[in-house]
């Protein structure tokens, strides 16, 4: 069945089929007008013959529809395992993961649909075969709610790309924020302003799901800038309490804290007294939606448009299953000013801290 250049062609699928030539094509990117039996047969031949898609001829389809008002080409499933259907929604970047993936899924022709995998109880492979019998291909994972997931899933016959690092394995390409550069833009920001003992308060959560990378950047700057004394230690906490984090400013006396779970921390050091920005500052690693917060903005809309990206080459390639060797997309921070922090003058701030020393 061969060509002349040894690639199995769409044109000799749809004489084998019996089919058009268009229906094998929408057929093989998942359209959803395309009968469930006609997608399967199409498919299983796809498969049994080994069809690769030119990617010549992908990428110049690709280029046209970049000219032209997009078609509708097939469904991206945004796949959730939060114990509940929208518990994903509780981390306030991953919402905005799924704004950006569908605004640029929509201008490549595709649509994104929610997937949450423990529907009615499903195990994880159980729920992909739903997915199958849609003629889905391309999957967007959400973060997982826990870090160092291991999901036993059969991807051999999807492409796959998910966000961050809480998914162990498989082992997939990812997009997510650079948390490492993030840090260290963030404390190169702090230092221009005048602050001298910048100190980071963090989860022990919040901390392994970005592999440590928070307070790894946070001791390369403080050793790059020649502080071998005199650094803030991060405090690390498995259980954040407000009693904790309280003794920790006090004992340490930060003029500024960096925080990774941003309500609760904020809280507790207005609760502890302390007058923010004017006696201490306060900056999330990420922020979020509040124009009082300084901090840097992990741009979730430009982070879920890669992964689209990333994922539809993917099925140009039909590059299918768990990769070799796995790709990490890092976008990174942006800058926002807020009123949480402040220009620092010479001697930084006095905290309740000091004047007590």
């Amino acid at each position: 069945m061969n060509s002349a250049s040894g690639r199995v062609t769409i044109q000799q699928l749809a004489r084998s089929l019996g089919l058009h030539h268009s229906t094998v094509s929408r057929a093989l990117s998942g359209h959803p007008k395309i009968a469930p039996e006609t997608g399967r047969r199409v498919r299983e031949l796809a498969e049994r013959l080994d069809y690769r898609p030119d990617p010549y001829l992908a990428g110049l389809s690709a280029y046209q529809r970049g000219r032209q008002a997009a078609r509708f080409t097939g469904t991206l499933a945004w796949v959730t395992n939060w114990p509940t259907r929208d518990g994903w929604r509780s981390n306030h970047a991953f919402p905005q993961y799924l704004d950006g993936a569908r605004r640029r899924a929509d201008a490549l022709g595709y649509k994104v649909e929610e997937f949450w995998i423990r529907e009615q109880g499903r195990s994880p492979d159980a729920a992909l075969r739903v997915l199958r019998a849609r003629g889905v291909q391309g999957l967007l994972w959400v973060p997982q709610p826990e870090s160092h997931t291991r999901l036993d899933v059969d991807l051999s016959r999807f492409s796959a790309v998910t966000f961050g690092f809480t998914l162990e394995s498989p082992a997939l390409h990812t997009v997510t924020s650079h948390a490492y550069r993030t840090m260290i833009a963030l404390l190169e920001r702090l230092t221009a302003l005048g602050y001298r003992r910048p100190g980071l308060a963090a989860s022990a959560f919040c901390e392994e799901r970005v592999n440590r990378m928070w307070s790894a950047a946070f001791w390369a700057f403080e050793a790059q800038r020649g502080k071998r004394r005199g650094v803030v230690p991060p405090l690390v906490m498995e259980t954040p309490t407000a009693a904790e984090l309280q003794a920790w400013v006090r004992r340490q006396r930060p003029d500024v804290v960096i925080v990774t779970d941003l309500a609760d921390m904020q809280a507790w050091i207005e609760e502890g007294g302390w007058k923010i920005p004017e006696e201490i500052g306060v900056v999330p690693t990420i922020t979020s939606d509040n124009s009082f917060l300084s901090g840097m903005n992990e741009n979730g809309p430009v982070i879920g448009a890669a992964a689209v990206d990333l994922l539809v080459s993917m099925l140009h390639r039909n590059e299918r299953g768990v990769p070799e060797h796995p790709q990490r997309v890092m976008i990174d921070a942006t800058w926002v000013d807020g009123k949480s922090v402040r220009p620092q003058q010479k001697g930084g701030n006095k905290t309740k801290a000091d004047l007590a020393a």
